[in-house]
């Protein structure tokens, strides 16, 4: 009977969480954005997530797999790139091919490691002391 109460209260707390975080699909014109005008396909190579921004006017953040991000914000007549204070239309195909260029860079900028990254891969190539308890052998002449 336990396990039976133990299991609905998991069951409840899951529902509860699956609620919670309820997903949406991609609007159509941010995936036609990403794939075609921004040459993204496919997007599980590039993106990790994306977020839509409560901004006026609406926007999407993309989150990359390297951790970098961009925003996508409507426009009245198109939609617009901005990546870091950089700004590109993406109707205008001039503007758009800088875009590209640039949402490559932040691809290919390296991921940048924390402290206990560095700390950890430290650790890993150091080797490791005798311990000190033990007396090493002395060379015989």
């Amino acid at each position: 009977m336990k396990n039976l109460r133990k299991y609905i209260k998991e069951e409840i707390k899951f529902l509860r969480e699956q609620k919670i975080k309820k997903r949406y699909p991609m609007p159509p014109e941010i995936k036609d954005a990403l794939e075609n005008k921004l040459k993204m396909s496919p997007l599980i190579r590039f993106v990790k997530n994306l977020k839509a921004v409560n901004s006026i006017p609406p926007s999407y953040r993309i989150f990359l797999l390297n951790g970098q991000y961009f925003d996508i914000i409507y426009e009245d007549y198109s939609l617009m790139a901005k990546i870091g204070i950089d700004e590109y239309y993406l109707a205008d195909l001039d503007e758009r091919n800088y875009a590209i260029k640039h949402i490559n860079r932040l691809m290919t900028k390296p991921i940048m490691k924390t402290k206990e990254d560095e700390e950890e891969a430290i650790a890993a190539t150091t080797p490791t002391p005798p311990p000190a308890d033990e007396p090493t052998p002395e060379p015989e002449a």
